[in-house]
C-alpha cells in the first residue's frame, strides 16, 4: 500500500466529518464567521481532527486505483 498524496486528505477528512451530521460541532471555528459568536458550537480538538485525517489517509490508501 502506497501512502496517499496528501492533497486530497483534508477534503476527505472534512467530508467524512460532515457525513456524520455533527450539528453542534464544527471542523474549526477560527476564521469561520458563521460560528464565531455561536457559543453552543464546539470545534473539534486537534486530536479529533487528527483521527479524521488518519481515517482519510487509510481510506485513500486502500481504495482501488482508478
Amino acid at each position: 500500500m502506497a501512502e496517499p498524496d496528501e492533497t486530497p486528505v483534508p477534503a476527505r477528512a472534512k467530508r467524512n466529518f460532515a457525513g456524520k451530521c455533527h450539528g453542534d460541532r464544527t471542523w474549526e471555528t477560527e476564521g469561520n464567521p458563521d460560528h464565531a459568536y455561536d457559543s453552543h458550537v464546539l470545534a473539534l480538538s486537534k486530536d479529533e481532527r487528527a483521527e479524521y485525517l488518519e481515517q482519510a489517509r487509510h481510506e485513500l490508501r486502500t481504495e482501488p486505483s482508478a
